[in-house]
């Protein structure tokens, strides 16, 4: 098969993600090309990208092709070559072999049965489920907290927990599906779909207006199987297998509103966490919180270290006290700007987390000596 060095290398870069770099099966450090697409999988993700040049089959070893693709011209034009074990590639000032797998050892691309299929707004859908990666649980004791929830309806909410946070956030877009209420999509594979989501150039918008042509929405067409989900957008084909369990009602687990809230501004909040960094570290993780009307205190103290109070402007109507994670207080504020919203009953009580757009998120307090 004859295509362009530009067309390899990006297909290759555009499916690196997807390439396990450890595996026990070494053909999935090849990415496949034939039947008009480049294929990668790591077995609990495959994801193709469309390339009508690729009419025969080869398998493509990823790092050492990659790396020498970088060094040839774009718009030289590549011979590709397999056979038996053997993969030439040339161009018009060189050539390269190297030794691969045969093509039919590779994994097939999953089928997934013919269901409904869904079509909604991925500008919409995939930034919010990439919002909620920091929510998974790491640990594999529980596997249904190991991804982002999707609970399915005609306002579909996605969540995600570890058991010590959580966070949710309801979406405008209608997604039911016959004889199924939700799906839980590994944590790897959301990362996996907001890498060929931001590399997928975008088509070119229509409408009959400057304003339906500016405000155009990039669409993604979903299909459900009973334990896989298949996303279809521009040339780019992605079929995820999907966490099986039953997870845990996290709506239920928001707190009741309403609350008696505090309020604050992220940058003071972020400046204010950060100078109490230390000693926290020092003393189990604690950051303590204690507010008035127009005042919050921030602390943290350790035995070794001492102690560090600063204070920032806030509103509240009730005082209050509770601690927390410095850690995951981080987390939360990182790339924030603006007013967030603290609400919670007690410092016994899990808070709840406003900002913006940004999902809810409930923070567990930590248990501390005043």
């Amino acid at each position: 098969m004859k295509t362009r060095v530009s067309t390899l290398r990006d297909a290759l870069e555009f499916l690196k993600p997807v390439v396990p770099k450890k595996t026990t099966l070494p053909v999935l450090k090849n990415v496949f090309l034939g039947e008009g697409r480049a294929e990668a999988s790591d077995l609990e993700v495959a994801a193709s990208v469309d390339i009508e040049e690729a009419d025969g089959k080869c398998l493509i070893p990823l790092s050492p092709v990659l790396e020498l693709l970088k060094r040839v011209h774009g718009n030289e034009l590549l011979t590709i070559e397999q056979k038996a074990k053997r993969l030439k590639l040339t161009w018009s000032e060189g050539s390269a072999s190297y030794a691969v797998a045969d093509p039919e050892d590779y994994p097939g691309f999953p089928e997934v049965k013919a269901k409904p299929q869904k079509r909604v707004d991925g500008d919409t859908l995939v930034p919010a489920l990439s919002s909620l990666l920091g929510y998974c649980a790491t640990e594999e004791s529980r596997p249904v907290l190991t991804g982002v929830i999707l609970f399915l309806g005609e306002n579909l909410e996605i969540a995600a927990g570890d058991g010590y946070r959580m966070a949710y956030k309801t979406l405008p877009m209608d997604l039911i599906i016959p004889d199924r209420a939700n799906a839980i999509i590994p944590t790897q594979a959301v990362r996996y779909l907001a890498h060929l989501w931001a590399k997928t150039p975008r088509e070119a918008p229509t409408g009959d207006s400057i304003v339906q042509i500016v405000t155009s929405k990039r669409m993604v067409d979903l299909t459900f199987d009973a334990d896989k989900l298949k996303l279809g957008f521009g040339r780019v084909t992605m079929v995820i297998k999907l966490i099986q369990g039953e997870p845990p009602n996290m709506k239920q687990l928001l707190p009741k509103e309403p609350l008696p809230q505090v309020k604050f501004m992220a940058m003071d909040f972020e400046r204010a966490v950060r100078g109490v960094l230390t000693p926290a570290r020092d003393n189990g993780n604690i950051v303590r919180l204690s507010w008035e009307k127009k005042s919050m205190s921030v602390s943290a103290k350790s035995d070794d270290m001492g102690s560090v109070e600063t204070a920032i402007p806030v509103e509240t109507d009730e005082p209050g006290r509770i601690g927390f994670n410095v850690n995951y207080l981080l987390e939360y504020i990182k790339g924030k700007e603006g007013l967030i919203t603290m609400a919670t009953t007690s410092e016994k009580a899990p808070a709840l987390f406003r900002h913006s757009a940004s999902p809810l998120a409930v923070m567990m307090p930590m248990f501390v000596e005043w």
